[in-house]
């Protein structure tokens, strides 16, 4: 009888040592790290485009995007460009004449049989040290229409009373250049660029080099849609100009590098 009430003794402070044992595991082990649900702090911009954002690196909100200066006191003949903000231009952009940041897209559920797709990176050159001596930074032709002008940084009046204006808020050589002009009424206008044809020529030169754009898209658009100046992965130019009689309208002319 004694030898059973030792064995049962024995066995009740093997358990109780068996549940200390559990107790410290569990309390060395299991803890929390106080941290919050994201690696990184969310900012707006992050909020609004999840995955698109560069977290630790610069991102298109680091741009200014300009007020359009001219316009407010504009005049029919000329045709009015109403001052406002470019919503969303450079939505994705890269740093430099080769540098490159950003991801353009978001979260995907890929088929388990389909290859996902290729994301590419928007590309970006900023205009500094893209001046040339006159203070211009790009000459613009357009064979077909005896178009052969100098392109000017600032989407301004006093740009397009020397040639062109370049938007100050795309890319100045690598990716979409941005592009506009007075339509009539003007020395310097490109209304003519209504009538270009898919397939037509355009060129661009700056200090990097000269460029051949072939056109792809001839369209008229509201004065407020700036889809088209939104930064792209591929070479392409983008020239708006006013309509004529028609001031909530604008002519958009998209062209793409010509493969060498």
């Amino acid at each position: 009888m004694k030898h059973i009430r030792r064995l049962a003794e024995l066995a009740l402070m093997l358990m109780a040592m068996a549940a200390l044992s559990v107790g410290a595991f569990a309390a060395e082990y299991c803890f929390e790290t106080g941290g919050g649900t994201e690696y990184y702090p969310a900012t707006s911009y992050g909020d609004t485009y999840g995955t698109a954002y560069n977290f630790g690196g610069p991102n298109p909100v680091d741009y200014q995007i300009p007020e359009l200066p001219y316009g407010v006191s504009g005049t029919t003949q000329i045709g009015i460009m109403e001052k406002g903000y470019l919503p969303g231009l450079q939505q994705n952009a890269g740093t430099s004449i080769s540098g490159e940041y950003g991801i353009s897209g978001g979260l995907y559920d890929f088929p388990a049989t389909a290859a996902p797709p290729v994301l590419s990176v928007p590309a970006y050159t900023g205009v500094d040290g893209m001046e040339r001596k006159d203070g211009s930074i790009g000459t613009l032709k357009i064979p077909s229409l005896n178009i052969n002008m100098k392109v000017w940084e600032g989407e301004t009046r006093a740009s397009m009373a020397k040639g062109l204006g370049h938007y100050s808020s795309t890319s100045g050589w690598d990716g979409n250049i941005g592009i506009c002009g007075h339509n009539r009424g003007a020395k310097y206008n490109i209304g003519s660029i209504r009538n270009l044809e898919i397939g037509d020529n355009i060129t661009y030169s700056t200090v990097y080099g000269t460029r051949t754009y072939a056109v792809i898209l001839v369209k008229t658009i509201s004065d407020s849609d700036w889809s088209y100046l939104q930064a792209t992965a591929d070479n392409r130019i983008t020239i708006t100009t006013c309509l004529a009689n028609q001031p909530s309208k604008r002519v958009c002319v998209q062209a793409e590098e010509v493969s060498r």
